[in-house]
């Protein structure tokens, strides 16, 4: 299958090709303008936001499925620029619909969504697929729209396209923004003795259900290959973890105890990610979450060890 992948330098994206690439896929790396295309084979270079160069990047390469992963994933960005996010995340993912409307509406589609269209309070009871959505923040709000958009034109058009829905999920190169990578960054600069002895941490008791990157990449090929139209999918873990025991798993691996400064800047009320049943996807691709969360966390450890 020729898979046009947007968002594809990005964390996820690099991890999604790989994954593609392995399993026999031709993949179409769809790049924002401004990003070298040097090291992409097939690469095109549209924006989000411009439905012309959408257009025309789906007319020229022809993909038989595509993977939209380009978006805004920082959700305090949402808060202090809305209407950003809403034109990316919103009006990017209509546009690249109606691109494939128009110019290959056979192609099977992946829309990525966020577990955050279930919103943050406590729900009773399994939270499956057809929980009621619902949004904490303006992220999800544009997310929803997107969701429930592309779910829409499998009914009304007839294409083939899904949503899935992930829980967070870490790796090697995510951004230092996000909570394992800033205390995996903290812990080897301490470990080769460049700084001091010191981690600056947030909430500690939180709770989040962490996926590995590689299995969320496994999960959207999967759903790619397998999926059915119309449908949307949770990609989630098994059970939950603090991120007191995530800074503990990562202290143990180095065999380092820094002292832990608590940053109010980082500091937010404690809260826990939705446990989010991944039932529907265990049963109709064969998916479930496959590399340990030590593996995980040795695995990002081992990146910043090897930087300069």
């Amino acid at each position: 299958m020729r898979v046009l992948v947007t968002g594809a330098s990005g964390f996820v994206g690099r991890y999604v090709l790989e994954e593609l690439q392995q399993h026999g896929h031709t993949v179409i790396p769809m790049l924002e303008p401004g990003i070298a295309t040097q090291g992409y084979e097939n690469a095109q270079v549209a924006d989000l936001r411009d439905p012309e160069s959408l257009a025309a990047a789906v007319q020229s390469s022809k993909p038989d499925g595509c993977i939209h992963l380009a978006g805004c994933a920082f959700v305090p960005l949402s808060w202090s620029d809305p209407r950003l996010v809403f034109e990316i995340n919103m009006v990017g993912a209509i546009n690249v619909l109606e691109a494939f409307r128009h110019h290959q509406p056979d192609a099977r589609y992946v829309f990525v969504s966020s577990a955050e269209v279930y919103g943050r309070k406590p729900l009773e009871g399994i939270i499956d697929e057809n929980t009621p959505l619902t949004a904490s923040n303006p992220y999800a709000a544009a997310k929803i729209a997107a969701d429930l958009t592309t779910l829409l034109y499998a009914g009304k058009y007839g294409m083939h396209t899904m949503t899935v829905r992930p829980q967070n999920h870490i790796g090697p190169g995510q951004a230092d923004a996000f909570v394992v990578p800033s205390f995996a960054k903290q812990l080897a600069a301490i470990a080769r003795g460049r700084t001091e002895p010191l981690m600056r941490v947030g909430n500690l008791e939180s709770k989040r259900h962490f996926v590995d990157v590689r299995d969320v990449a496994r999960a959207y090929r999967l759903l790619l290959e397998k999926g059915s139209a119309g449908e949307a999918y949770n990609v989630a873990a098994d059970s939950s973890t603090t991120i007191q025991e995530v800074l503990d798993l990562l202290c143990d691996q180095l065999g380092i105890r820094p002292e832990i400064f608590v940053d109010p800047e980082r500091f937010r009320p404690a809260d826990e990610s939705l446990a989010l049943s991944a039932g529907k996807i265990r049963k109709q691709v064969g998916w479930s979450p496959q590399i340990p969360l030590e593996k995980t966390l040795e695995d990002i450890l081992e990146s910043y060890r090897t930087r300069p």
